[in-house]
């Protein structure tokens, strides 16, 4: 019995678990409008990039995608459970705001605390355009990486 559970675990990491669906999760934008993961646009991937704005790695992160957010091949929702003030000075400080694909975003319902387990910031999801959870990251990823992933699906 050990050695058939340790080969069906075995079986599974070399095959890898079953992909996640995305899931309903609500946010704000720093106008204070609603959205939710319903609002991506057809047939586009997501990165989530969960952050702090006093999480030094976070602004790092912050500051590699003010200048190769748009090489990414997919929408780039930065999100943060912090007050719609702190996220609207984030976004001003890190000059995020007139990135095409990229949206800061206030998790207000702090949806993604239940959803993920995660205990490191920034935490990053990317999902495919079929809203299937390909990959976790503890930073944020190349563009090649990004493509590559993205490529396999």
């Amino acid at each position: 019995m050990k050695y058939m559970i340790a080969a069906l675990a075995a079986l599974l990491i070399a095959t890898g678990a079953p992909a996640q669906n995305m899931p309903g999760l609500s946010f704000q934008d720093t106008e204070g409008h609603n959205l939710s993961t319903q609002d991506i646009p057809k047939g586009k991937a997501l990165m989530l990039v969960y952050f702090r704005s006093d999480c030094d790695h976070c602004t790092h992160t912050a500051q590699q995608l003010k200048t190769t957010a748009k090489a990414y091949p997919a929408t780039i929702w930065m999100v943060s459970a912090e007050t719609q003030p702190a996220i609207r000075m984030f976004e001003e400080m890190m000059d995020l705001y007139d990135i095409s694909n990229l949206r800061v975003l206030r998790d207000y319902t702090e949806s993604m605390h239940r959803w993920f387990d995660f205990s490191q910031l920034p935490f990053i999801v990317l999902y495919d355009k079929n809203r299937k959870q390909l990959k976790t990251f503890g930073e944020l990823p190349s563009v090649t990486s990004v493509k590559k992933i993205l490529a396999q699906k």
